[in-house]
C-alpha cells in the first residue's frame, strides 16, 4: 500500500513542476527501484523452476525505456488488473492473488443473464404534482350511478329516519285515524258534524266533515259520479246499530244572516270532496233518528261506504262529452254537448219518490256527469218546508234546462193529494239494449240524411222550373250575368231565400237558451215517455206504487212481485228499481 501510494502520487503533481530539476531525481530513484526489483525476482523464479517460469509468464511486460513519467500517465486505478505493462515501480504481485486474477474478463451483458435483479427507489412527488392528480382526478368524469351515488345515499337516509321517527313516535291508539281514504266500504272512519240546521219541526239538515280531511284529499278521491246511486252506513257505537242515509253533493259555503238559513254550493271540483249533507228526518219512536239529530256541532260519527244501491247501464253516449252539472245560477249552466246523430238517444225515466225518498233523485241529478236523458218526477210530500228554499231554486233551474219536470203533490189532512192511476205512465222500450240496437240507429241515419238529401235536390228542381217560367213570361230580355233570387210563401225571408249553413248558426251559451231556443217545440207541454222508473219512500208508498220488495237472498236482488199502480201500467221487474 505505501507503494501504491507512492506510485500515485505523481497524478497529483501539477503540469507547472513536471520541468523541475527535483522532479526529475524523484523519477530515476523510481527506475532504479524498479531495476533491483526485477532483478530480485528473476533469481526467485530460477530457484522454483518451472513453476516460476510459468508465473514469469504471467507477469505483465514493462518496457524499461518508458519514463515514470509515461507510467504514471497510463496508470488507471478502474483497469488496473488489466495493466499489460506495469510499471517497475509496482510490487512484486504475490502468486495467488495472480491466480486468481488470471481468469480472463468477460464483457457484461445484461441480455443474457436470466437471474437479474434490479431495485429502483423512485423519488417522491412533490406536492404541486399531487395537486395536479388530484385534480385531474375530480375532472375526470363519472358515471351516471357514481353522480348520483350521493343523492341516493341522502334519500335513503332521510327516509330511514322518518321512519325511524314515525316508528318511535307512532300512537299506539286504536282509535287514531290512520286511513288516507274518504270512504270505505269495509272500513267506519271518523266524520265531523261541521254544520246542523233545523229545517222544521221534524227535518234536520246536517253536513258532515271527513276528519282531518285537508290530508285526505291529497289522493283526489271523487266520490259523487251521476252513474250511480250510493248510500253511507252511520253506526251508533252505544247500541251498535247502523242505518242508510242519503248523502247530497253539497256543502255549506256560509249563512244567511237575515234568515239564518245555510247557503248550499254544489260540489264540482276534487278540492271540495270530503263534505256532503244529510236531511234526516226525526222519528218520535225511533231511536237512531234521536240519536244523530241530538248530536252537537264537532261531534263524531262512524261513516262506511258508499253503498252502491244502483247503477245505470251502459250507453253509446258514455263515449262521447259528459253533460255537464248543474250550477247555482242559471246562466252559468253550460248547454250540452252536440251528440252523433247515429248512435241511439239517450234514455228517459220517471221516479215516484215521498219524502225523504227524493234525495237519490237528487243525488242523481246534482252530481257531476248527470245521466243524459229527460226525467219525470213525482213527489209526494205532506208540507212544503220540507223543502228548503235553494234546492227547490234549483229543481226550477233543472226544468228551465229541460233535464227534469217536478209534480210536487202535497197532501195533508185539510187537502188531500195522492199518486193516481192519471199520473202513472205507460213504459216504453228502451234506446238501447245492445249491439243490435246500435245497428238500426246507424241505418235510421243513414235513412234520414236520404230523405234530407232528396227533398234538397226537390227544392232545387222546383226553384229552376219556377225560374223558366218567369224567364218565358217576362218579355224584358235578361241578361246572362243577371242573378234572379225568387220569394217563396214560407216563414223565410220574402227579399231572398238563401239557405244559412248550419255553421253560421248562433250557438247557445246557457243550458236555458240551448233548451229554450233551440230545442223545446212551441206548444208542446208532454214528456218523452220513460223507458226506466224508480220508486224510493216509506214502505207503505212503495207497496203502494209498485209493490213490496223482496231483498231477502245472498246477491240482494229484488224479487219481489210487481203491484200497485206500476203493475196496471205494465211494468215489470226488468224496468223498475225499488230502494229502500
Amino acid at each position: 500500500m505505501q507503494n501504491l501510494r507512492v506510485f500515485l502520487r505523481p497524478r497529483l503533481v501539477a503540469p507547472s513542476l513536471k520541468s523541475s530539476p527535483l522532479y526529475s531525481l524523484k523519477a530515476l530513484r523510481y527506475k532504479s527501484s524498479d531495476s533491483d526489483s526485477e532483478r530480485k525476482n528473476s533469481g526467485e523464479n530460477n530457484e522454483n523452476g518451472p513453476r516460476g517460469k510459468k508465473d514469469t509468464e504471467n507477469n505483465l511486460p514493462i518496457n524499461r525505456a518508458e519514463g515514470a513519467h509515461d507510467l504514471t500517465e497510463k496508470f488507471n486505478p478502474d483497469r488496473s488488473s488489466k495493466v499489460a505493462k506495469p510499471s517497475s515501480a509496482l510490487p512484486a504481485m504475490d502468486p495467488s492473488l495472480r491466480a486468481l486474477m488470471a481468469k480472463t474478463k468477460v464483457d457484461y451483458n445484461p441480455v443474457s443473464n436470466t437471474q437479474q435483479q434490479s431495485y429502483e427507489f423512485k423519488a417522491p412527488k412533490s406536492p404541486k404534482q399531487l395537486y395536479k392528480e388530484k385534480m385531474a382526478e375530480k375532472a375526470r368524469p363519472k358515471s351516471k350511478l357514481r353522480k348520483m351515488l350521493p343523492s341516493l345515499i341522502i334519500c335513503g337516509g332521510l327516509c330511514w329516519g322518518i321512519f325511524t321517527y314515525k316508528y318511535l313516535t307512532k300512537d299506539t291508539n286504536p282509535n287514531v285515524d290512520t286511513d288516507s281514504a274518504l270512504l270505505r266500504e269495509d272500513k267506519f272512519l271518523p266524520y265531523m258534524i261541521s254544520f246542523k240546521h233545523k229545517i222544521n219541526d221534524d227535518h234536520y239538515l246536517i253536513e258532515l266533515t271527513r276528519k282531518n280531511r285537508a290530508e285526505k284529499l291529497i289522493h283526489n278521491e271523487q266520490l259523487f259520479n251521476g252513474e250511480r246511486l250510493w248510500s253511507i252506513e252511520i253506526m251508533q257505537p252505544d247500541i251498535n246499530i247502523v242505518r242508510n242515509y242519503t248523502p247530497l253533493p253539497m256543502y255549506v259555503a256560509g249563512i244567511d244572516p237575515n234568515t239564518k238559513e245555510p247557503h248550499l254550493r254544489l260540489v264540482k271540483e276534487l278540492a271540495e270532496e270530503g263534505k256532503f249533507i244529510l236531511i234526516v228526518k226525526r222519528y218520535d219512536e225511533g231511536e237512531f233518528s234521536r240519536w244523530l239529530t241530538g248530536r252537537n256541532l264537532l261531534d263524531e260519527v262512524k261513516i262506511r261506504g258508499p253503498i252502491v244501491e244502483y247503477k245505470l247501464p251502459y250507453h253509446p253516449l258514455n263515449r262521447y262529452d259528459e253533460r255537464p252539472q248543474m250550477s247555482n245560477t242559471l246562466s252559468s249552466i253550460k248547454p250540452d254537448p252536440l251528440w252523433p246523430e247515429n248512435v241511439p238517444k239517450p234514455e228517459n225515466y220517471v221516479f215516484y219518490g215521498a219524502g225523504t225518498g227524493i234525495l237519490p233523485l237528487f243525488q242523481l241529478i246534482y252530481s257531476p256527469n248527470p245521466p243524459r236523458g229527460f226525467t219525470d218526477v213525482w213527489y209526494s210530500l205532506r208540507d212544503e218546508s220540507e223543502l228548503l228554499p235553494q234546492i227547490k231554486t234549483l229543481n226550477f233551474f233543472a226544468e228551465k234546462c229541460g233535464r227534469v219536470k217536478f209534480h210536487y203533490l202535497i197532501s195533508n189532512d185539510k187537502k188531500p193529494n195522492h199518486l193516481t192511476a192519471v199520473n202513472v205512465s205507460s213504459p216504453t222500450l228502451p234506446n238501447f239494449t245492445g249491439g243490435w240496437d246500435l245497428r238500426m240507429s246507424e241505418e235510421v241515419y243513414k235513412q234520414k240524411l236520404l230523405r234530407e238529401k232528396k227533398a234538397e235536390v226537390e227544392k232545387q228542381m222546383e226553384r229552376a222550373s219556377n225560374s223558366l217560367k218567369s224567364l218565358t213570361s217576362d218579355t224584358t230580355p235578361v241578361s246572362k250575368d243577371a242573378v234572379i233570387v225568387t220569394s217563396e210563401s214560407s216563414s223565410s225571408s220574402p227579399t231572398s231565400n238563401y239557405i244559412q249553413p248550419t255553421n253560421s248558426k248562433i250557438k247557445p251559451e246557457s243550458a236555458y237558451q240551448q233548451w229554450t231556443f233551440f230545442r223545446r217545440t212551441k206548444g208542446d207541454s208532454t214528456t218523452p215517455p220513460p223507458s226506466f222508473a224508480f220508486v224510493c219512500g216509506p214502505e207503505n208508498y212503495i207497496s203502494d206504487v209498485s209493490g213490496k220488495p223482496d231483498l231477502n237472498n245472498l246477491e240482494k236482488k229484488d224479487n219481489g212481485p210487481i203491484g200497485g199502480l206500476l203493475m196496471e201500467k205494465g211494468w215489470n221487474l226488468n224496468n223498475i228499481k225499488r230502494l229502500q
